[in-house]
């Protein structure tokens, strides 16, 4: 899976365990790198993940902001379709008290838009999703929360950790 044909379609969680992990001030060659990886458009998360971050005022909120027209997708007809799609398939990915907006189904339907939708790129890109949630064997999806790796095994699309990421891209420090 690695190399320059991969997209990350990065969720929330992730970014946040970057921050508590791999703080900006500490692991300075690591957030370039994911810089770069935005730059040259192969990190992506749509602005559902934005909003979830700023609601804090801290070093991501600051990142984030700064490369936010890098690193941020705007919601497409084709997104809202996929978004609906698959909260009636999987109800449980969202918790229906919040009255905010929660990313997980904008970040699978970012990476089924990138992968078979009108946004896809003319070169050929392998998709995938980073997140920290995991999945386990036995997990029953209908007795738990239904997480983000859930729904992308529905959808046969690719689904891995950030440290996957980094061992992806081959990134030594």
């Amino acid at each position: 899976m690695p190399g320059n044909d991969t997209l990350y379609v990065v969720d929330t969680s992730a970014l946040i365990d970057m921050k508590l992990y791999y703080p900006i001030s500490i692991f300075e060659s690591l957030w370039k790198r994911c810089t770069a990886l935005a730059h040259n458009s192969r990190m992506c998360a749509p602005t559902a993940v934005f909003n979830e971050i700023i609601r804090k005022d801290d070093e991501l909120a600051l990142w984030t902001k700064r490369y936010y027209r890098y690193l941020f997708q705007e919601c497409t007809g084709f997104q809202v379709e996929k978004v609906q799609e698959i909260l009636s398939e999987f109800p449980g990915l969202i918790d229906h008290n919040r009255e905010t907006e929660q990313a997980d189904p904008f970040v699978v339907a970012l990476g089924l838009e990138r992968r078979d939708g009108p946004q896809k790129p003319l070169v050929s890109q392998t998709v995938v999703v980073v997140t920290q949630e995991r999945t386990t064997p036995k997990r029953s999806t209908k007795k738990k929360k239904v997480i983000i790796p859930d729904v992308c095994q529905h959808y046969d699309l690719p689904c891995i950790t950030l440290i996957d990421m980094i061992a992806n891209e081959r990134w030594r420090f």
